[in-house]
């Protein structure tokens, strides 16, 4: 089946391709662009899933291609837990730039001041 192979090669190629966009946008600081490639690596990674799928159960592949395989899962990893370290740090970054809107509470104006006699 080469066919088979060939086309998950070429998918597998797609999303190493996808995931290096995301690379360069992450050290470019580009946020801009990454909801966009954000979303070609997900379109992109369920067709690879899908397809090799259904290639699995029609051969074996080489260590090789399971290697890259893995490789892109690792990748998948980091990016997952360098996109949330950055959101983490931006919500600081913002925190510390623009006070948060107090949040509601049941207690009336100024209340404290005549809880305490003043």
């Amino acid at each position: 089946m080469p066919d088979t192979r060939e086309s998950v090669e070429l998918l597998l190629s797609d999303v190493e391709q996808q995931l290096d966009a995301v690379d360069a946008a992450l050290l470019d600081s580009d946020p801009s662009r990454m909801g966009e490639l954000c979303a070609g690596v997900r379109r992109a990674a369920i067709a690879f899933s899908g397809a090799l799928q259904a290639a699995l159960s029609a051969e074996a592949f080489d260590t090789g291609f399971r290697g890259r395989i893995e490789a892109v899962a690792r990748r998948l990893a980091l990016q997952r837990e360098g996109l949330a370290r950055r959101s983490a740090s931006v919500d600081r970054l913002l925190a510390s730039l623009v006070r948060p809107a107090p949040s509601p509470t049941y207690s009336m104006p100024n209340a404290r001041g005549m809880a305490l006699g003043h």
